[in-house]
C-alpha cells in the first residue's frame, strides 16, 4: 500500500472514529434527558402524593361525615315543628344508624354543628333538645 493510500485509510479511520463519538454523546444527551424526565416526573409523582395526603384525603374524610349526618336527616327524621328530641338520644340515634349502615360516625361537636344547619326545616336547638324533628320509629 502506498503512502497516499495509507493516509487516506487513516483519514477514513479518524472520520469514522468521530462519526461514532458523535452518535455516542448523542446517545449520552438522549439517556441524560430521559433521566431528567424520570426524575422530575417522580418528583411530580411525590408532589400528587403529598396533595393527596394533605388536601384531598381530609376533604373526602369530611365529605364522608357529612354524608353520614345528612343521610341520617333524610332517613331517620321526621320534620314536626312541635316535636322536640333531647341532644343525647339524637346523638345516639345517629351512632345507631351509623352503625347499622356502616356510616362514619363523627364526634357529638362535630355532628351538632353540622346538624344545626341542615334545613327543610332547619333545626333549632333549644334547652337541651332539638326541636323541628322527632326520630322516625324503627328507623336507628
Amino acid at each position: 500500500m502506498e503512502p497516499a493510500d495509507q493516509i487516506l485509510e487513516h483519514e477514513k479511520k479518524i472520520r469514522n472514529l468521530e462519526q461514532e463519538l458523535n452518535d455516542l454523546r448523542q446517545g449520552l444527551a438522549v439517556v441524560s434527558d430521559y433521566y431528567c424526565d424520570l426524575k422530575k416526573a417522580s418528583g411530580q409523582q411525590e408532589a400528587v402524593v403529598a396533595v393527596d395526603e394533605v388536601v384531598a384525603r381530609p376533604l373526602v374524610d369530611e365529605d364522608l361525615e357529612f354524608e353520614s349526618i345528612w343521610r341520617f336527616h333524610e332517613e331517620v327524621l321526621v320534620p314536626d315543628p312541635a316535636a322536640r328530641v333531647p341532644c343525647t338520644a339524637m346523638f345516639d340515634a345517629f351512632v345507631r344508624y351509623c352503625t347499622k349502615t356502616g356510616r362514619a360516625t363523627v364526634e357529638q361537636e362535630a355532628f351538632e354543628f353540622v346538624f344545626a344547619h341542615m334545613e327543610n326545616p332547619q333545626p333549632v336547638l333549644r334547652c337541651g333538645e332539638w326541636a323541628g324533628y322527632r326520630l322516625r320509629p324503627g328507623r336507628t
